[in-house]
């Protein structure tokens, strides 16, 4: 890590793919061999797919995703120097939230009560009325439980009840 410097006066009211509350919580359940990075790794803080083997991740799918990557101290600094990262690698595990409440960052404004749409290429987040889904989206199932400006961290509520059979 380099040498600090700069100071932050005003941190943010949350860091993506953290959880955001002590509600109650649910993990999708993997089978035996858990829930793996797919080829190229997998970004925490965006919904994931689970691939036809049952076993890989990847943040590019059709149909409703699996879940949301959230952050559980596994993502990896793999290049020299390196600070920070928000990829799993390859290979490695992680876990999907079905529920809950998480922040997140959408490429979009989110007010409170929006649907929350996860992009079929690279499973990034926007919001927007329910049943409106934009064009390369799916619906989640998730909603906005604390809205805020595009890029800036928002919390995102999912279901408490399984709602999909999803993949």
């Amino acid at each position: 890590m380099s040498f600090p410097n700069s100071v932050n006066y005003g941190w943010p009211a949350g860091f993506p793919g953290a959880w955001a509350t002590d509600n109650p919580r649910r993990f999708k359940v993997a089978g035996p061999d858990g829930f793996r990075a797919g080829v190229g790794g997998v970004t925490v803080a965006a919904f994931g797919w689970v691939q036809a083997d049952g076993v890989s991740v990847l943040n590019t799918g059709t149909g409703t995703p699996g879940g949301f990557v959230c952050r559980t101290q596994q993502g990896m600094l793999t290049q020299y120097l390196q600070e920070a990262s928000m990829t799993v690698p390859e290979g490695f595990m992680l876990a999907l939230a079905e529920g809950g409440d998480v922040f997140a960052l959408s490429t979009t404004q989110a007010t409170s009560g929006q649907a929350v749409y996860a992009a079929l290429a690279t499973g990034a987040i926007s919001t927007g009325a329910a049943g409106a889904a934009p064009t390369g989206t799916v619906e989640t199932g998730w909603v906005v439980a604390r809205g805020g400006a595009a890029g800036s961290p928002i919390i995102l509520s999912g279901p408490l009840a399984a709602t999909n059979s999803g993949n």
